[in-house]
Protein backbone atom coordinates (compact mmCIF):
# COMPACT_ATOMS: atom_id res chain seq x y z
CA UNK A 1 0.00 0.00 0.00
CA UNK A 2 1.39 3.64 -0.95
CA UNK A 3 0.26 6.79 0.10
CA UNK A 4 0.75 10.00 -1.63
CA UNK A 5 3.01 12.28 -0.96
CA UNK A 6 0.68 14.78 0.91
CA UNK A 7 0.74 12.83 3.66
CA UNK A 8 5.08 13.02 3.94
CA UNK A 9 6.16 13.40 7.63
CA UNK A 10 8.51 16.39 8.16
CA UNK A 11 11.57 15.06 10.30
CA UNK A 12 12.61 17.42 13.09
CA UNK A 13 16.25 19.67 11.98
CA UNK A 14 18.30 18.03 15.13
CA UNK A 15 19.37 14.68 14.74
CA UNK A 16 17.79 11.74 15.74
CA UNK A 17 19.01 9.21 17.82
CA UNK A 18 18.35 5.54 17.17
CA UNK A 19 17.43 3.94 20.97
CA UNK A 20 19.70 2.46 23.10
CA UNK A 21 19.63 -1.25 24.24
CA UNK A 22 19.13 -2.51 27.48
CA UNK A 23 21.90 -4.94 27.89
CA UNK A 24 24.27 -4.90 31.07
CA UNK A 25 27.34 -3.57 28.22
CA UNK A 26 27.86 -0.52 26.30
CA UNK A 27 28.86 -1.60 22.81
CA UNK A 28 31.59 0.03 20.63
CA UNK A 29 31.59 -0.66 17.16
CA UNK A 30 34.11 -0.71 14.41
CA UNK A 31 33.79 -1.08 10.39
CA UNK A 32 36.57 -3.24 8.55
CA UNK A 33 36.99 -4.22 5.31
CA UNK A 34 38.22 -7.70 3.42
CA UNK A 35 39.84 -8.59 0.26
CA UNK A 36 39.41 -12.47 -0.53
CA UNK A 37 42.31 -12.17 -3.19
CA UNK A 38 41.38 -16.12 -3.94
CA UNK A 39 38.77 -15.47 -6.04
CA UNK A 40 37.16 -12.86 -8.48
CA UNK A 41 34.27 -11.13 -7.56
CA UNK A 42 31.48 -12.93 -9.07
CA UNK A 43 28.64 -10.93 -8.75
CA UNK A 44 30.47 -7.59 -10.89
CA UNK A 45 28.87 -7.34 -14.29
CA UNK A 46 32.12 -5.96 -15.37
CA UNK A 47 34.11 -8.89 -14.34
CA UNK A 48 37.19 -6.55 -13.51
CA UNK A 49 37.28 -6.74 -9.35
CA UNK A 50 39.94 -8.44 -9.08
CA UNK A 51 39.27 -9.49 -5.51
CA UNK A 52 35.91 -10.36 -4.11
CA UNK A 53 35.37 -7.39 -1.06
CA UNK A 54 33.44 -7.16 2.43
CA UNK A 55 32.48 -4.79 4.64
CA UNK A 56 32.26 -5.88 7.94
CA UNK A 57 30.64 -4.10 11.55
CA UNK A 58 32.16 -5.61 14.86
CA UNK A 59 30.04 -4.51 17.84
CA UNK A 60 32.12 -5.49 20.70
CA UNK A 61 30.56 -5.66 24.40
CA UNK A 62 32.45 -3.16 27.12
CA UNK A 63 31.67 -3.94 30.73
CA UNK A 64 30.66 -1.08 32.17
CA UNK A 65 32.56 0.81 34.96
CA UNK A 66 31.81 2.96 37.71
CA UNK A 67 31.12 5.55 35.06
CA UNK A 68 29.41 4.74 31.69
CA UNK A 69 31.91 4.30 28.57
CA UNK A 70 32.41 7.52 27.06
CA UNK A 71 29.89 7.80 24.12
CA UNK A 72 30.13 9.08 20.60
CA UNK A 73 27.72 9.53 17.49
CA UNK A 74 28.10 8.25 14.59
CA UNK A 75 25.78 8.26 11.40
CA UNK A 76 23.14 5.45 11.32
CA UNK A 77 24.04 4.51 7.94
CA UNK A 78 26.12 5.88 5.11
CA UNK A 79 24.67 8.24 2.59
CA UNK A 80 24.09 6.12 -0.35
CA UNK A 81 22.13 3.57 1.85
CA UNK A 82 20.53 6.08 4.13
CA UNK A 83 19.30 7.49 0.29
CA UNK A 84 18.10 4.07 -0.95
CA UNK A 85 15.98 3.26 2.15
CA UNK A 86 15.03 6.56 1.97
CA UNK A 87 12.97 6.06 -1.49
CA UNK A 88 11.22 3.44 0.41
CA UNK A 89 10.18 5.20 3.25
CA UNK A 90 9.00 7.97 1.11
CA UNK A 91 6.52 5.58 -0.66
CA UNK A 92 5.01 5.05 2.15
CA UNK A 93 4.36 8.84 3.35
CA UNK A 94 7.77 9.54 4.99
CA UNK A 95 10.32 11.75 4.23
CA UNK A 96 13.07 10.52 2.17
CA UNK A 97 16.04 12.04 4.64
CA UNK A 98 14.23 9.58 7.51
CA UNK A 99 17.01 7.47 7.95
CA UNK A 100 19.64 10.01 7.39
CA UNK A 101 18.85 11.88 10.33
CA UNK A 102 19.37 8.89 12.84
CA UNK A 103 22.83 9.01 14.20
CA UNK A 104 23.74 5.90 17.21
CA UNK A 105 25.19 6.25 20.40
CA UNK A 106 28.26 4.00 20.98
CA UNK A 107 31.22 3.62 23.40
CA UNK A 108 34.43 5.87 22.44
CA UNK A 109 36.71 2.93 23.18
CA UNK A 110 39.89 5.81 22.55
CA UNK A 111 38.34 7.28 25.73
CA UNK A 112 38.42 4.14 27.91
CA UNK A 113 40.06 4.80 31.29
CA UNK A 114 43.89 2.64 30.54
CA UNK A 115 42.73 -0.07 33.42
CA UNK A 116 39.89 -0.51 31.33
CA UNK A 117 41.46 -1.09 28.57
CA UNK A 118 44.98 -2.25 28.70
CA UNK A 119 45.48 -3.38 32.42
CA UNK A 120 43.21 -5.89 33.29
CA UNK A 121 42.96 -9.33 31.32
CA UNK A 122 40.77 -9.97 28.49
CA UNK A 123 37.83 -11.68 28.71
CA UNK A 124 36.61 -13.82 26.18
CA UNK A 125 33.28 -13.08 24.21
CA UNK A 126 31.30 -15.52 22.27
CA UNK A 127 31.45 -14.78 18.96
CA UNK A 128 27.81 -14.18 16.98
CA UNK A 129 27.69 -13.85 13.21
CA UNK A 130 25.36 -12.12 11.30
CA UNK A 131 23.65 -12.01 8.07
CA UNK A 132 21.01 -9.50 6.16
CA UNK A 133 18.50 -10.36 4.06
CA UNK A 134 18.60 -10.53 0.20
CA UNK A 135 19.10 -6.85 -1.27
CA UNK A 136 19.24 -5.15 2.27
CA UNK A 137 22.19 -3.93 3.97
CA UNK A 138 23.75 -5.03 7.43
CA UNK A 139 23.21 -1.57 8.19
CA UNK A 140 19.26 -1.51 8.72
CA UNK A 141 20.21 -4.43 11.27
CA UNK A 142 22.55 -2.46 13.35
CA UNK A 143 20.24 -1.64 16.02
CA UNK A 144 19.67 -5.26 16.07
CA UNK A 145 22.85 -6.37 16.19
CA UNK A 146 23.67 -3.37 18.99
CA UNK A 147 21.45 -4.95 21.14
CA UNK A 148 22.68 -8.26 21.22
CA UNK A 149 26.30 -6.90 21.66
CA UNK A 150 25.22 -5.48 24.56
CA UNK A 151 24.63 -8.62 26.10
CA UNK A 152 27.97 -9.85 26.10
CA UNK A 153 28.16 -11.05 22.45
CA UNK A 154 30.61 -9.58 19.73
CA UNK A 155 28.44 -9.34 17.37
CA UNK A 156 30.24 -9.23 13.33
CA UNK A 157 27.63 -8.02 10.45
CA UNK A 158 28.30 -9.10 6.85
CA UNK A 159 27.85 -7.03 3.70
CA UNK A 160 27.78 -8.79 0.32
CA UNK A 161 28.29 -6.22 -2.38
CA UNK A 162 26.43 -5.91 -5.44
CA UNK A 163 23.24 -7.74 -4.11
CA UNK A 164 23.28 -4.87 -2.05
CA UNK A 165 21.82 -1.61 -2.44
CA UNK A 166 25.01 0.05 -1.82
CA UNK A 167 28.52 -0.72 0.01
CA UNK A 168 30.27 2.18 0.91
CA UNK A 169 33.72 1.33 1.75
CA UNK A 170 35.91 3.37 4.29
CA UNK A 171 38.45 3.94 1.76
CA UNK A 172 35.26 5.88 -0.08
CA UNK A 173 34.83 3.49 -3.02
CA UNK A 174 30.58 2.57 -3.12
CA UNK A 175 29.90 -0.57 -4.99
CA UNK A 176 26.48 0.38 -6.14
CA UNK A 177 23.88 -3.03 -6.58
CA UNK A 178 22.86 -5.17 -9.22
CA UNK A 179 18.94 -6.25 -9.72
CA UNK A 180 18.51 -9.67 -8.24
CA UNK A 181 15.89 -11.56 -9.43
CA UNK A 182 14.42 -13.57 -6.49
CA UNK A 183 12.42 -15.68 -8.00
CA UNK A 184 14.78 -17.29 -10.31
CA UNK A 185 15.64 -20.06 -8.00
CA UNK A 186 19.04 -20.11 -9.90
CA UNK A 187 19.99 -17.18 -9.15
CA UNK A 188 19.39 -17.56 -5.54
CA UNK A 189 21.18 -20.91 -5.88
CA UNK A 190 24.38 -19.20 -6.92
CA UNK A 191 24.13 -15.84 -4.73
CA UNK A 192 23.94 -18.78 -1.73
CA UNK A 193 26.97 -20.49 -2.58
CA UNK A 194 28.53 -17.18 -2.93
CA UNK A 195 27.34 -15.72 0.39
CA UNK A 196 28.33 -19.12 1.69
CA UNK A 197 31.77 -18.79 0.82
CA UNK A 198 31.91 -15.19 2.12
CA UNK A 199 31.17 -16.02 5.66
CA UNK A 200 33.91 -19.17 5.75
CA UNK A 201 36.04 -15.97 4.45
CA UNK A 202 35.28 -14.13 7.27
CA UNK A 203 35.46 -16.55 9.81
CA UNK A 204 39.39 -16.91 8.18
CA UNK A 205 39.89 -13.40 8.73
CA UNK A 206 38.30 -13.23 11.91
CA UNK A 207 41.40 -15.63 13.12
CA UNK A 208 44.08 -13.23 11.02
CA UNK A 209 45.94 -11.56 13.46
CA UNK A 210 47.06 -9.03 11.30
CA UNK A 211 43.42 -8.16 10.78
CA UNK A 212 42.38 -8.72 14.83
CA UNK A 213 44.92 -7.14 16.25
CA UNK A 214 44.16 -3.75 14.91
CA UNK A 215 40.37 -4.54 15.07
CA UNK A 216 40.51 -5.12 18.87
CA UNK A 217 43.04 -2.51 20.14
CA UNK A 218 41.64 -0.33 23.21
CA UNK A 219 39.14 -3.40 23.47
CA UNK A 220 39.24 -4.82 26.85
CA UNK A 221 38.19 -8.42 25.36
CA UNK A 222 38.89 -11.01 22.96
CA UNK A 223 36.30 -13.51 20.43
CA UNK A 224 35.99 -17.08 21.74
CA UNK A 225 36.45 -18.99 18.62
CA UNK A 226 35.31 -22.05 20.82
CA UNK A 227 31.97 -20.69 20.80
CA UNK A 228 31.13 -19.19 17.55
CA UNK A 229 27.38 -19.14 16.15
CA UNK A 230 25.31 -17.28 13.86
CA UNK A 231 21.90 -15.94 12.43
CA UNK A 232 20.79 -14.30 9.56
CA UNK A 233 17.40 -12.63 8.67
CA UNK A 234 15.37 -13.74 5.65
CA UNK A 235 17.94 -15.13 3.09
CA UNK A 236 20.27 -14.25 5.51
CA UNK A 237 19.11 -17.30 7.76
CA UNK A 238 19.21 -20.08 4.32
CA UNK A 239 22.86 -18.64 4.59
CA UNK A 240 23.22 -19.42 8.28
CA UNK A 241 22.02 -22.77 7.11
CA UNK A 242 24.45 -23.60 4.66
CA UNK A 243 27.47 -22.55 6.39
CA UNK A 244 26.38 -24.26 9.12
CA UNK A 245 27.00 -27.29 7.24
CA UNK A 246 29.51 -26.77 5.03
CA UNK A 247 31.70 -25.13 7.69
CA UNK A 248 32.74 -27.29 11.10
CA UNK A 249 34.22 -24.18 13.16
CA UNK A 250 30.69 -23.00 13.26
CA UNK A 251 28.58 -24.48 15.60
CA UNK A 252 25.31 -23.45 15.14
CA UNK A 253 22.78 -21.42 13.52
CA UNK A 254 19.40 -19.40 13.61
CA UNK A 255 16.90 -18.63 10.58
CA UNK A 256 15.13 -15.72 11.52
CA UNK A 257 11.81 -15.57 8.96
CA UNK A 258 13.61 -17.07 5.69
CA UNK A 259 12.56 -19.06 3.09
CA UNK A 260 15.06 -22.14 2.47
CA UNK A 261 16.14 -23.37 -1.11
CA UNK A 262 17.89 -26.00 -2.20
CA UNK A 263 20.81 -27.88 -2.05
CA UNK A 264 20.70 -26.66 1.98
CA UNK A 265 16.70 -27.40 2.47
CA UNK A 266 16.98 -31.07 2.19
CA UNK A 267 20.45 -31.27 3.30
CA UNK A 268 20.87 -32.93 7.05
CA UNK A 269 22.25 -30.68 9.86
CA UNK A 270 23.87 -31.87 12.30
CA UNK A 271 24.31 -29.29 14.47
CA UNK A 272 21.79 -26.89 16.67
CA UNK A 273 19.56 -24.93 14.34
CA UNK A 274 16.33 -23.12 14.91
CA UNK A 275 13.67 -21.51 12.63
CA UNK A 276 12.66 -18.77 13.97
CA UNK A 277 10.27 -16.06 12.76
CA UNK A 278 6.35 -15.20 12.28
CA UNK A 279 3.92 -17.36 14.07
CA UNK A 280 2.38 -18.18 10.82
CA UNK A 281 5.48 -18.99 8.74
CA UNK A 282 4.62 -22.13 7.33
CA UNK A 283 1.64 -20.79 5.96
CA UNK A 284 3.62 -19.06 3.64
CA UNK A 285 6.64 -20.69 3.27
CA UNK A 286 6.39 -24.56 3.20
CA UNK A 287 10.46 -24.81 2.89
CA UNK A 288 10.24 -24.97 7.14
CA UNK A 289 7.77 -28.03 6.81
CA UNK A 290 10.22 -29.52 3.96
CA UNK A 291 13.52 -28.58 6.14
CA UNK A 292 12.32 -29.62 9.67
CA UNK A 293 12.90 -33.71 9.02
CA UNK A 294 16.58 -32.86 7.84
CA UNK A 295 17.30 -30.99 11.91
CA UNK A 296 18.73 -34.45 12.92
CA UNK A 297 20.78 -32.01 15.46
CA UNK A 298 19.02 -30.22 18.17
CA UNK A 299 15.89 -28.07 16.61
CA UNK A 300 13.38 -25.53 17.65
CA UNK A 301 11.00 -23.37 15.43
CA UNK A 302 9.75 -20.38 17.54
CA UNK A 303 7.09 -17.61 16.48
CA UNK A 304 6.91 -14.15 16.89
CA UNK A 305 3.01 -13.08 17.47
CA UNK A 306 2.04 -10.10 15.74
CA UNK A 307 4.56 -9.41 13.27
CA UNK A 308 5.42 -9.67 9.49
CA UNK A 309 8.46 -10.30 7.53
CA UNK A 310 9.32 -6.52 7.67
CA UNK A 311 9.61 -6.01 11.62
CA UNK A 312 12.81 -8.25 11.64
CA UNK A 313 14.78 -5.54 10.88
CA UNK A 314 15.35 -1.01 12.82
CA UNK A 315 12.36 0.00 11.01
CA UNK A 316 10.06 -0.64 13.78
CA UNK A 317 12.27 1.14 16.44
CA UNK A 318 13.38 3.67 14.35
CA UNK A 319 9.57 4.56 13.71
CA UNK A 320 8.87 4.82 17.55
CA UNK A 321 10.60 7.98 17.62
CA UNK A 322 8.57 10.21 15.59
CA UNK A 323 4.96 11.07 15.25
CA UNK A 324 3.41 9.89 12.14
CA UNK A 325 -0.62 10.14 11.37
CA UNK A 326 -2.69 6.89 11.47
CA UNK A 327 -3.12 6.02 8.10
CA UNK A 328 0.60 6.15 7.82
CA UNK A 329 1.01 3.90 10.54
CA UNK A 330 -1.63 1.38 9.49
CA UNK A 331 -0.06 1.41 6.40
CA UNK A 332 3.39 0.43 7.66
CA UNK A 333 1.31 -2.05 9.94
CA UNK A 334 0.31 -3.78 6.60
CA UNK A 335 4.43 -4.45 6.62
CA UNK A 336 5.84 -4.60 9.68
CA UNK A 337 2.78 -5.89 11.79
CA UNK A 338 1.58 -4.45 14.71
CA UNK A 339 4.04 -5.40 17.83
CA UNK A 340 5.84 -3.62 19.90
CA UNK A 341 9.18 -2.86 19.08
CA UNK A 342 10.83 -2.81 22.29
CA UNK A 343 8.89 -6.22 23.65
CA UNK A 344 10.26 -7.95 20.03
CA UNK A 345 13.88 -6.17 20.63
CA UNK A 346 13.52 -7.90 24.58
CA UNK A 347 11.98 -11.13 22.48
CA UNK A 348 14.77 -11.52 20.16
CA UNK A 349 17.01 -11.18 22.83
CA UNK A 350 15.79 -13.84 24.93
CA UNK A 351 15.39 -15.95 21.78
CA UNK A 352 19.15 -15.59 20.98
CA UNK A 353 20.53 -15.55 24.40
CA UNK A 354 18.48 -18.64 24.98
CA UNK A 355 19.77 -20.73 22.33
CA UNK A 356 22.93 -19.43 22.74
CA UNK A 357 22.57 -21.10 26.54
CA UNK A 358 21.73 -24.02 25.26
CA UNK A 359 24.49 -24.58 22.71
CA UNK A 360 27.51 -22.90 25.33
CA UNK A 361 26.17 -23.90 28.43
CA UNK A 362 24.10 -27.30 27.38
CA UNK A 363 21.25 -26.01 29.11
CA UNK A 364 17.83 -26.36 27.78
CA UNK A 365 15.51 -24.80 30.48
CA UNK A 366 16.15 -21.08 29.33
CA UNK A 367 14.79 -21.93 25.27
CA UNK A 368 11.62 -24.17 26.31
CA UNK A 369 10.40 -21.20 29.02
CA UNK A 370 10.63 -18.89 26.76
CA UNK A 371 6.95 -18.79 26.72
CA UNK A 372 6.86 -18.06 30.55
CA UNK A 373 9.25 -14.84 30.34
CA UNK A 374 8.38 -13.28 26.71
CA UNK A 375 4.25 -13.11 25.90
CA UNK A 376 4.98 -12.74 21.96
CA UNK A 377 6.69 -15.39 21.79
CA UNK A 378 5.70 -19.05 20.93
CA UNK A 379 7.20 -22.37 20.91
CA UNK A 380 5.92 -23.84 17.33
CA UNK A 381 7.94 -27.43 17.53
CA UNK A 382 11.04 -28.52 19.16
CA UNK A 383 13.28 -31.92 19.27
CA UNK A 384 14.98 -30.93 21.91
Amino acid sequence: MRLCHALLVPLASAALLVPGPFGPYDVSMKVQALADTSRRDPLDPTGLSPARRLLLSVFLPVEKQRRSCPPIMVPYMTDPVAAFYGQQAAEYGISADFYAEFEMQLCDLKKLPACASTKQRKKEYPLILFDPGLAESRLIYGAMARSLASQGYIVVSVDHPFEVPAVEFPDGTIIEGIDVDDTDLSILRNILSIRTADISFVIDQLANKTIMDPLMADFPGTPDFTQLAMWGHSFGGATSASVLHSDSRLRAGLNLDGMLIDPIMNTNITKPFVLAGQLDHTSQDPSWDQFWPHLVGQGMQIGFNHTLHGAFKDILLLLSVVDIPREIREAIQEVLGTINPYQLDSGLNGVLTAFFDLLFRSQTAPLLHLPERFSNVSIVRSNL
